[in-house]
């Protein structure tokens, strides 16, 4: 096919990534001995002045809401069936089925950071790495898979593929600016690394006894951190990529924007907190475009069969369907331009409030959106808290999350006496797995950890 290399290319830099939801854990946003809360939002500071080197902050992150539970089915004690058996009905399989299946994978690594206290506020600084990858597939796919020719039409339309990969250097100053009012920001400098969008804008079918008729159009965009060109064949269709210049020639900037408002002197024990991350953008500076073409495969039965040749004719049908099909994935190419792509800004609003029968235990509630650009990286969840720190050098939480990707279990330990600080836990508790332990209602999965060495007293 003539743009096996360019699916090749696309595929790669998808499944050699990873996606983000958040660059720490949500778990650890109410436990004030942490370090890293500033990047959720920007008004919160650590307690003590910290520095750490690459495994400061690490999140590891599978995320889906469909999962084993979705597509097999148990039928007596130790059987199970697949959705296509006839003993699942349309409904117990359908109804249950979102509008997309969202399957994303995440890693955000920390190379370098550092806090400290300056100039009456907190200071932070730091290098760290994105990576992102994310899958939207329309429930059309699993319509027509479950249905077939029971219905007459289905739609396809939305299927999206997206990676963005970048490093960021990042600049953070949090300050108390009235009693109990503390705001804060950080500001970063980005520098693209390797980004692909795939959007299936249009894919119909419709189906009867005597014809099938599709109808496509898909668009692509794709850049690297380096200058790459695209191959092209007579046709102006896409089938490859040859890299140029390696130097880098991407780069971008964002802002995170957050304000904490303690409202102990007028109701003891309460907070609120609001913040927007991300709010930036990179400028690719060599993004290859490319979209096919309006598309109508249209199969209604061999009418130029020779019956003195059977075989040569049935196969030149086959190779007149199997070319009309090929243009569907055939993408002419539009150009290569300078363009910026947003992140994936994200809204967290939390509120938290310390028991007055014991402070040390906290309960709280934080909501996230995140408002992105590409269909497959758009997600929203409610988390309640039970937050613990019997000891000044001791914190835990325990929460409970609803929202895009399902209901999940998450919680945190976070360790610091003097001198050090070790935490580690989870956003995504998988709580029932199968024998070959994959997920069984979904394929949320998540790890994250820190060493880091703090210095200073606490405040």
């Amino acid at each position: 096919m003539k743009n096996l290399k360019y699916i090749a290319v696309a595929l790669f830099l998808c499944v050699s990534s990873f996606q983000s939801m958040a660059q720490t854990a949500l778990s650890s946003y109410f436990l004030d001995g942490t370090l890293y809360n500033n990047r959720l939002n920007p008004a919160m500071k650590a307690e003590r002045n910290y520095l750490s080197f690459i495994l400061g902050n690490t999140s590891i992150r599978t995320k889906g809401n469909v999962g084993i539970s979705t597509f097999l089915y148990p039928r007596g004690e130790k059987e199970l069936t697949t959705f296509m058996s006839g003993s699942v009905s349309n409904k117990e399989f359908l109804g249950k089925f979102p509008e997309y299946a969202r399957i994303g994978m995440n890693l955000d690594e920390t190379i370098f950071a550092t806090g400290f206290r300056m100039l009456g506020g907190f200071t932070s600084v730091g290098v760290s790495l994105h990576s992102s990858v994310a899958m939207a597939l329309p429930k059309g796919f699993f319509e027509f898979a479950k249905k077939g020719l029971q219905e007459n039409t289905y739609s396809f339309s939305g299927l999206n593929i997206n990676t963005m990969n970048y490093m960021a250097a990042t600049v953070g100053y949090s300050h108390e600016v009235y009693k109990g009012i503390r705001v804060g920001a950080n500001l970063k400098y980005l520098m693209g690394l390797a980004h692909a969008d795939i959007l299936v804008d249009k894919l119909n079918v419709e189906l009867s006894e005597n014809r099938w008729l599709i109808e496509s159009h898909a668009q692509m965009q794709m850049a690297m951190f380096c200058e790459a060109r695209a191959t092209l064949d007579e046709e102006n269709v896409i089938d490859g990529f040859e890299i140029g210049s390696l130097s880098p020639s991407s780069s971008g900037f964002a802002v995170d924007l957050g304000v904490v408002y303690d409202m102990d002197s007028i109701v003891p024990g309460l907070k609120f907190s609001a913040s927007v991350v991300d709010l930036g953008f990179i400028k690719w500076k060599h993004m290859m475009k490319g979209q096919s073409t309006d598309t109508k495969v249209e199969f209604n039965g061999f009418n130029n069969v020779d019956y003195k040749d059977m075989e040569s004719s049935v196969n030149d049908e086959f190779e007149r369907l199997g070319n009309d099909a090929a243009k569907m994935v055939d993408f002419t190419y539009e150009g290569t331009f300078e363009e910026k792509t947003r992140l994936n800004t994200t809204m967290y609003l939390g509120a938290e409030y310390n028991m007055p029968f014991y402070k040390p235990l906290s309960v709280g509630v934080l909501y996230g959106h995140c408002f992105s650009p590409f269909e497959s990286n758009k997600w929203y969840e409610v988390r309640g808290f039970l937050n613990i720190a019997p000891l000044k050098w001791l914190e835990a939480s325990v929460n409970y999350g609803y929202g895009t990707y399902g209901a999940n279990l998450g919680w945190m330990l976070n360790i610091h006496p003097a001198a050090i600080n070790f935490f580690i836990g989870s956003d995504f508790m998988i709580t029932k797995v199968t024998p070959q332990f994959l997920p069984v209602d979904n394929l949320n999965a998540h790890v994250v950890f820190g060493f880091n060495i703090a210095f200073g007293k606490r405040r």
